[in-house]
């Protein structure tokens, strides 16, 4: 039997945390509509059959409210229980005396408003929490009277009608605390489930990525093997053809050969990256970027490229030395690559400073620029700007990714046809 009086059951409105609101206000609406034939029952008693009339219009506007509401037209039933139904009892307590205490309703009509209103209808809660605190204000502190001064009670019920107010109120206003209370637990609930799944899915995909990390980095090594078998055997087959056609082919082979070696080595340097922990140790500056400029003497053009060097410090840098040169090799490489063979005097400058925290350097060349289209794309993974360009696009992928690992930063000014600098920036790791 007592079933029936559970009023979530009364609402057919999905029971979702998100419908919760729109269920709070058909729950309302019925406590609306009890509270009233309570206070009709009342006036029956006390024969103002005025105020019984007055009783039955706000039943009237709590059963369209529901109604309205249960159709899941929730902005209309809102505005019927808010502005309608709070605006109508404005003017029912501006006619009947104060002592009957109908400005006591005002109160639980504000915390009915912070429980009816979503997150997204935020604008409407605050508009009619003033609208609520306006109407309350002008009732009792002024002396308003639509109707001139008349009292239509004739002084009958006044006392019981208080109290029966004041236990409404009361009633209404703990009920809405008790839903705040629910609706919080419910939210925690939510949020303790959705972070154990968030746990779990972030357990699942660690793991998946270890897995295919491990599967990329050891299948990387066993394809080095292989290649560096045929590049022997090319090399041996070369000396002994004689044949210029078949010696071409060869070549070519080699090209495409050390191509994917090269491809190989990148792939290798993003799983390094993302395996290892940093290695921090002492490095010579100056001797590392004089072994990366020897180990580019391979790359065509180079003859034609002027380095020039400016490093203040003498002092060795304490950061992650493996990391450092791959940074630098793919950025010197690029500039090497990346020349203009159209100016006479291609250079590349290299410039590094250090004061206490950190160090900085930049590498600048005259080249042929960066599209201002592209520059946003080209720490981008496989991205290649100059399709005329060799290259598998994984370059300055592998530089981005190796600088956030040191926890540095990049900027880069480029130039379509004059050349590009790159500036470096990291903490020094101690």
């Amino acid at each position: 039997m007592f079933r029936f009086f559970n009023l979530n059951k009364w609402s057919k409105l999905e029971k979702s945390l998100e419908q919760k609101p729109n269920i709070l206000l058909s729950q309302f609406s019925i406590i609306a509509v009890i509270a009233s034939l309570i206070q009709v029952i009342n006036d029956l008693l006390n024969i103002n059959y005025v105020a019984v009339g007055f009783d039955l219009v706000i039943v009237g506007i709590a059963i369209a409210t529901f109604l309205v509401n249960e159709n899941r037209n929730h902005v209309i039933a809102k505005f019927i229980f808010i502005v309608l139904g709070t605006g109508y009892i404005f003017v029912y307590g501006a006619i009947i005396p104060k002592s009957i205490g109908v400005y006591l309703i005002f109160f639980p009509i504000l915390a009915i408003i912070f429980l009816v209103f979503s997150n997204e209808e935020r604008r409407y809660k605050y508009y009619s929490v003033v609208y609520v605190l306006i109407l309350l204000f002008i009732l009792e502190i002024t002396e308003y009277q639509p109707f001139g001064e008349i009292n239509l009670t004739e002084g009958k019920s006044e006392s019981t009608s208080f109290y029966v107010n004041m236990f409404i109120s009361l009633f209404v206003v703990v009920f809405s605390m008790y839903n705040i209370d629910v609706i919080n637990k419910q939210i925690d609930q939510v949020r303790l489930e959705t972070l154990k799944e968030l746990e779990q899915k972030n357990k699942e995909l660690e793991l998946a990525n270890d897995e295919l990390d491990h599967f990329v980095y050891s299948a990387s090594h066993d394809l080095k093997a292989p290649l560096s078998s045929i590049l022997g055997l090319i090399n041996i087959a070369k000396y002994e053809v004689k044949d210029d056609n078949v010696i071409d082919y060869f070549v070519r082979i080699e090209n495409r050969i050390e191509r994917l070696t090269n491809f190989i080595k990148e792939v290798i340097e993003i799983s390094r990256n993302t395996r290892t922990e940093i290695q921090t140790e002492a490095i010579d500056l100056d001797k590392m970027l004089d072994e990366i400029i020897e180990n580019n003497n391979y790359i065509e053009g180079m003859e034609k490229i002027e380095f020039n060097k400016d490093i203040n410090f003498d002092a060795p840098l304490f950061s992650d030395k493996a990391r450092l040169e791959v940074i630098l090799n793919n950025l010197i490489s690029n500039s090497i690559k990346y020349s203009d063979p159209g100016k006479g005097d291609c250079k590349v400058d290299i410039r590094a400073e250090k004061s206490k925290k950190e160090f900085k350097i930049s590498i600048e060349d005259n080249g042929i620029g960066i599209p201002e289209d592209q520059q946003e794309k080209v720490f981008d993974m496989f991205y290649r700007g100059a399709q005329s360009k060799e290259g598998s696009g994984l370059g300055l992928y592998i530089v981005k990714n190796m600088l956030v690992k040191l926890k540095g930063e990049f900027d880069l000014y480029s130039k379509e046809g004059e050349g590009t600098k790159i500036e470096l920036s990291f903490p020094i790791l101690k």
